[in-house]
């Protein structure tokens, strides 16, 4: 009995013995499947490692990356943006975006060789927070169809289009200029964006889509109000890194109901497309049963971009509702903002810098003279100065003051002859490479002198990179030029503008775009139309 009792414990002892041992072998595998897994992870980031311990850089930790520096109101951000580049200078150095690398680019020479390389054309996936509000329309589009969209768009925008364009800006302009009739005779200041969101959105509308908003005359417009709450959603996620994963922001917005947002902003388009698509297959039928040209009438009508959308479906684009509807937002979105933005502040430059407002309007008066004769495109081509202010304005505060491109291949830049491996997102600061005080003098000081053709000259090509550049450069450069030149030369025909503001009390801010912090304070009074200066 007291042997088989012994045994009976032995055997007990023997499978707890056992039963522990393949807990701890469980555990070992564990242990080695977690290092295996480790030793994988820092094996195929090997090289995003190597290069980023050559460079210097904010600190970073683990998940989050660089991401502390960047904590902070949308002012706070954009003044910590500028002090890493004067921390660190021009020379490429690395921010870790979360667990991707990002390397900033600065020199122009390297600027360039990001913009034109074929295995950079691709945007971060920074971008997808835009999908929401421009779907993937050419600024926002992966490769294949942005190359597919952009060669088929392209020759859309030629002298001819923009010069139909011109009764557009005459119209809106007119109406504007009226509106400002209401701050005549006020000492008090007021903020020119209310003003000159109003007008911007108009033209964009009316040339884009060929629909009157009408938002200066009525300023209740369910289209005007999606598209400010659209992109106060997107860049309010931008500073919420919980709401990064595409299911939870559209389950946040669903819960909170500003999914409808969304649905708003495209409401119009949507609607509009419906209704030309029936009209433009109406035509073409009546056209061919009739067998007769079109009408003098339908010559001389506005041809807006949707037009020539519809056109290029019908010569075989193919381009699906969802895609026209995506490019002609894009068009409105960015044609409407930055344009808006822009004149607003170079508007307070001319209202800050009393002189070069004199000069300004003296060219323009030299161009236009005392009438009240409408601009063409003929006279835009002869505001050189004007043009000198807007670029100037565009290089002190650029409206889209970084560019992410994702590498789809390793490119080598000169600075440091770094070789970036395929994966990096280079970040291109156009806030930066424009106040590089070697290529701009004095570079916070607002100065069009550097905007004269000799200097201009001088200067390498992509020291000027508001419009970005290369392939993927933005299509619509030209109709912004044209029409805040418009804008701008109406407004200083009629009024001649005042601040109390300096130049060192502009704070900046960073949503979508970058903005003043404290808008644009400014008052007016009736032009005298008469030259300031003599000119030779």
């Amino acid at each position: 009995m007291e042997v088989s009792r012994n045994f009976h414990m032995n055997s007990k002892n023997s499978v707890t013995g056992f039963q522990m041992s393949r807990t701890e072998l469980t555990g070992y595998v564990v242990i080695s499947f977690l290092v295996v897994l480790w030793c994988h992870y820092k094996w195929t980031r090997r090289r995003f490692e190597n290069l980023a311990a050559k460079m210097t850089g904010p600190p970073a930790y683990p998940i989050i990356g660089s991401g502390l520096e960047f904590v902070g109101t949308p002012q706070q951000v954009i003044e910590r943006i500028i002090e890493l580049f004067e921390i660190y200078g021009t020379e490429p150095f690395r921010v870790w975006l979360g667990t991707s690398l990002g390397v900033t680019i600065s020199k122009p020479e390297d600027v360039q060789i990001i913009l034109n390389s074929s295995k950079a054309l691709a945007k971060d996936s920074f971008y997808k927070f835009f999908k929401n509000t421009v779907g993937e329309g050419l600024f926002s589009a992966p490769v294949h169809k942005w190359r597919r969209h952009r060669r088929l768009i392209t020759p859309v925008f030629n002298a001819n289009l923009l010069d139909q364009f011109f009764p557009v800006f005459n119209e809106k302009n007119q109406i504007l200029t009226r509106n400002f009739k209401k701050e005549l005779g006020k000492t008090e200041p007021f903020d020119l964006s209310d003003y000159i969101a109003n007008a911007t959105l108009d033209i964009i509308c009316q040339t884009a889509m060929g629909y009157n908003l009408d938002t200066q005359s009525n300023s209740e417009s369910e289209f005007a109000d999606a598209l400010t709450k659209a992109s106060e959603l997107d860049a309010m996620r931008i500073y919420k890194p919980w709401l990064y994963p595409d299911i939870i922001f559209s389950l946040y917005t669903r819960i909170t109901g500003k999914h409808k947002v969304y649905k708003a902003l495209h409401k119009l388009p949507n609607q509009v497309i419906k209704e030309m698509k029936i009209k433009y297959a109406q035509k073409k039928l009546e056209n061919k049963c009739s067998n007769i040209d079109v009408t003098d009438s339908e010559k001389k009508r506005l041809k807006v971009f949707l037009d020539t959308l519809l056109d290029l479906n019908d010569a075989g684009a193919n381009f699906t509702n969802d895609e026209i509807r995506d490019e002609v937002v894009t068009m409105m979105i960015g044609g409407s903002e930055t344009s808006g933005i822009t004149v607003c502040f170079c508007l307070l430059m001319l209202a800050i810098h009393q002189d070069i407002q004199d000069k300004v309007y003296d060219e323009i008066y030299h161009v236009l003279g005392d009438t009240d004769q409408l601009i063409t495109i003929e006279d835009t081509t002869k505001l050189v100065y004007l043009e000198q202010c807007i670029r100037e304005t565009l290089r002190l505060y650029p409206i889209g003051p970084l560019l992410l491109r994702q590498l789809q291949d390793d490119v080598k830049i000169f600075s440091g002859n770094h070789l970036l491996p395929k994966g990096t997102t280079c970040i291109i600061s156009p806030i930066c490479t424009h106040h590089i005080s070697e290529l701009y003098p004095d570079p916070w000081k607002f100065n069009p002198d550097n905007f004269d053709p000799q200097n201009v000259e001088k200067r390498h090509k992509y020291s000027f990179i508001a419009f970005s550049g290369g392939p993927r450069g933005c299509i619509g450069s030209k109709y912004a030029m044209l029409s805040m030149k418009v804008m701008i030369s109406t407004f200083l025909r009629n009024y001649s503008i005042h601040t109390d503001v300096k130049l060192s009390d502009i704070k900046l801010k960073l949503d979508l775009l970058m903005r003043s912090a404290n808008g644009y304070p400014a008052t007016i009074r009736t032009r005298d139309r008469r030259p300031t200066y003599k000119r030779n």
